[in-house]
């Protein structure tokens, strides 16, 4: 069987060829988790970021009351 791929900004490589990181920024207003992969020269080839937020925009709620 063949090792999985990722899509980066390589192209396509082997995902064990890859190091995994993962940091987490918790904020009272929002929750992010990032994740980025790094190939061996440690130049980040693909980074993502997932933003949970836990109050709503100020500017929404101004915009309900019309």
């Amino acid at each position: 069987m063949t090792d999985p791929l990722i899509f980066t900004s390589k192209g396509n490589v082997p995902v064990a060829s890859l190091a995994y990181e993962t940091a987490w920024d918790v904020n009272p207003d929002y929750v992010k988790f990032v994740e980025r992969y790094r190939d061996a020269s440690g130049e980040v080839v693909k980074e993502s970021a997932h933003v949970y937020v836990l109050k709503p925009a100020t500017a929404m709620a101004e915009a309900q009351s019309f």
